[in-house]
């Protein structure tokens, strides 16, 4: 994965629940930690962000 790459978030745990209710579309925004972090901006609404979340807990989007 890379910056600005779309990824689907698959397991929203560990206080990310809260972004459930959002469209389920995520810009990647910064790759912290080798990889294993991502911040993300959501697609529909880029006013909201998850400023951490582990890398595992998503899935690259393939729109094509």
């Amino acid at each position: 994965m890379k910056n600005g790459d779309i990824v689907l978030i698959h397991t929203f745990d560990d206080g990310n629940h809260i972004f459930k209710m959002y469209d389920n579309e995520w810009k990647i925004i910064n790759i912290m930690y080798n990889g294993g972090k991502l911040e993300l901006s959501n697609c529909k609404d880029t006013n909201i962000k998850i400023n951490s979340i582990s890398c595992w807990k998503t899935r690259l989007c393939n729109l094509f």
